[in-house]
């Protein structure tokens, strides 16, 4: 019964695609109202699927932004759509998927770990307004500050784990230095040392590490 469903709902699709495009070909490069009632036959048509991908994404406590983003996922479907290639439903169903993980992205803060871990947030609505997509976009001012600064830390830590082996570093003293570079309090087995004897531990580790840097051949 499933499989008879959706193969009559694909057929539907299909000819409801149809129409919209002949529909659309009378009217040359003007909207209208014939174009926009057989726009609206193919959103019903696929109206349940929406449903679907929009509580599968999460997205129900923005519904309106998530059918908007639909909608232009159909939009762009009938723009690219090649009957040769697959069927409409498969075609609109990636473009819905497409349109509705970006929207979850943009509008949940990036709540992405790269984001969260940069200190970013970032958050782009798209919808259609007057029959013409249109973007608002809120940008933290701070992010590109955070980002680079996220980015030479780790790269900072990346250079300064090699040199740590290029002197082959004990295990504590490693711990002790990279303890005092992340500016966080000792544990382990640095605890076993006295905070003089760390600091000596740092300096000369330092030390060695910046005879390693002055030999090697420039950049």
């Amino acid at each position: 019964m499933a499989r008879t469903a959706n193969a009559e709902l694909s057929q539907a699709l299909e000819s409801q695609v149809d129409r919209v495009k002949a529909a659309r070909g009378l009217a040359g490069n003007h909207p209208s109202a014939l174009e926009d009632r057989e726009f609206a036959r193919l959103m019903d048509l696929i109206a349940p699927r929406i449903r679907h991908l929009i509580h599968t994404y999460r997205l129900t406590d923005m519904t309106e932004d998530a059918q908007q983003a639909c909608a232009i996922a159909v939009l762009r479907a009938l723009e690219s759509y090649d009957p040769a290639q697959a069927r409409f439903t498969t075609h609109v169903t990636w473009q819905l998927r497409g349109e509705l993980q970006s929207l979850r992205h943009r509008v949940r803060l990036d709540q992405r770990r790269s984001a969260q871990s940069a200190g970013v947030t970032t958050v782009r609505l798209e919808m259609l307004r007057d029959g013409e997509l249109q973007s608002q976009e809120i940008v933290d001012e701070r992010a590109l500050e955070h980002a680079e600064a996220e980015a030479s830390a780790t790269m900072a830590l990346r250079l300064l784990d090699g040199l740590l082996d290029e002197i082959s570093a004990p295990d504590h003293e490693r711990l002790i230095v990279l303890d005092h570079v992340l500016e966080r309090e000792p544990h382990g087995p640095a605890l076993n040392y006295t905070s003089e004897q760390r600091r000596q531990i740092t300096r000369r580790t330092y030390r060695n590490c910046a005879k390693v840097v002055a030999g090697m051949p420039p950049i």
